[in-house]
């Protein structure tokens, strides 16, 4: 960044510590970009796939609770690659969602949140220990980003079945009269 301030406009320079220095920058810049398209891809088809207009809005707030946490929880690691915490939103989001949804179709056949939650559990406990498995894999790898993306991603997992079981069901009771409200027909 030093150097960059120091040379004119129509000189360049290269190396390893300008190639990441550059690729961090871009990364960083458009990371809200990956975060944006995947919230909005998720919406777009949970509002098509689902039978109220809120509730897509529920698990998006259920879901931010896990990612402050893990985000949060980082602090313990020491540093975190930025290409780690770039991906790590976008693929914590996408491999949470589904214990959402597991839980609010139970909800709905059983209509009592504790039977919800004792039958999504044994689900949602076996798709995860199996994806934080595939997970803490990366951290066999040589490349230290393996084991930084393993390890940060591990930890998304099992906060996301946390908080699907502790927060979401929270949520959807507190919302569930507003949720009716706005029911609609699925489109898919």
């Amino acid at each position: 960044a030093q150097i960059k301030k120091i040379l004119r406009k129509d000189c360049f320079f290269g190396g390893i510590s300008v190639i990441l220095s550059d690729t961090k920058e871009l990364v960083m810049g458009e990371m809200p970009w990956y975060v944006l398209c995947a919230v909005g891809g998720c919406l777009l088809v949970l509002f098509l796939s689902l039978e109220s207009w809120l509730t897509p809005f529920l698990f998006m707030l259920g879901l931010l609770f896990p990612l402050v946490y893990n985000f949060g929880t980082n602090i313990f690691l020491g540093q975190v690659c930025f290409i780690t915490a770039s991906l790590a939103a976008v693929l914590q989001l996408g491999v949470t969602m589904d214990f959402s949804i597991f839980l609010l179709h139970r909800y709905d056949e059983e209509k009592a949140m504790e039977n919800a939650i004792c039958k999504t559990m044994s689900s949602i406990t076996a798709s995860s220990l199996t994806t934080i498995a595939g997970f803490l894999a990366l951290c066999a790898m040589q490349l230290m980003l393996g084991a930084d993306l393993g390890i940060v991603m591990a930890k998304g997992v099992a906060l996301g079945v946390i908080c699907t079981i502790v927060i979401l069901p929270s949520l959807i009771l507190f919302f569930d009269k507003w949720v009716e409200k706005y029911r609609h027909r699925t489109f898919m």
